[in-house]
């Protein structure tokens, strides 16, 4: 497919989503996501129904599955945050479980170089709608590749590596992975690498809290306030006590 096919088939869509958009979404986006992205004004349910009708309309599932998935990621390039999670979904709907694993991640690994992906709102769209069902699918063996983006210099990337098991947190074969990821985007600075861990340690503490209270002993110097309460959210409040004296006692 050529380049000027592709940005035909990006701007028919794009058409379509800026004749739904409105202000008051847009606005509504700007004040959640609080990063200097660009949105049109769209929200997730009319995204999806406008990717369905132009996915079918222009028979995007007779092309070979290398131009969808060249035409799906061309779609984070794009200035606006609604048109990243087109990608994101097209991703999601047509082509996670078609095309083999490795190459979606050596394709994906391109996309966090290019910073595509800046803030949290389509890093996380993109962790548990694509890259966990990824892990669904092919197992421990693509786990530990995407859990090896913990030593990303791309915070999105690093990120990344802990939020695609915010779903699978019961599954113990996947624990120590989590774990490792999250020692070391604990100690980052970053508060979206600290918020990640939280996020994690949180789903995880529903079915190994021991091991949830372990690591936050262990790297207690490196919590935030913000990573801490939502890490512990689902503990005893005596469990709470005694680990916020654990974070704060080391300020």
């Amino acid at each position: 497919m050529t380049s000027t096919e592709t940005k035909n088939f990006i701007h028919n869509l794009q058409l379509r989503l800026e004749k739904v958009a409105n202000k008051k979404t847009r606005d509504w986006w700007e004040r959640y996501i609080k990063h200097d992205t660009i949105f049109r004004g769209v929200g997730i349910p009319q995204i999806r129904e406008e990717l369905k009708q132009w996915h079918t309309r222009n028979q995007i599932d007779t092309l070979p599955l290398n131009d969808q998935l060249d035409l799906a990621l061309s779609f984070f390039a794009e200035k606006y945050a609604e048109d990243k999670l087109a990608g994101v979904l097209f991703l999601q709907y047509h082509l996670y479980n078609k095309l083999g694993w490795k190459l979606l991640i050596s394709r994906f690994e391109i996309v966090f170089d290019n910073e595509y992906i800046y803030d949290w709102n389509v890093c996380d769209w993109f962790c548990v709608r694509v890259l966990g069902p990824m892990i669904k699918e092919n197992g421990l063996s693509c786990a530990k590749v995407i859990s090896k983006w913990n030593n990303s210099k791309n915070l999105w990337q690093a990120r990344a590596s802990v939020v695609a098991f915010a779903n699978y947190t019961k599954h113990p074969e996947y624990k120590m992975l989590m774990l490792g990821s999250c020692s070391k985007l604990i100690r980052r600075e970053e508060r979206f690498a600290k918020t990640a861990v939280g996020w994690i340690l949180r789903e995880l503490s529903k079915t190994d809290k021991k091991a949830v209270m372990a690591f936050i002993e262990k790297h207690a110097r490196y919590f935030s306030k913000e990573s801490l309460e939502n890490g512990i959210k689902k503990l005893s409040l005596s469990e709470k006590e005694e680990l916020r004296k654990q974070v704060y006692g080391k300020f």
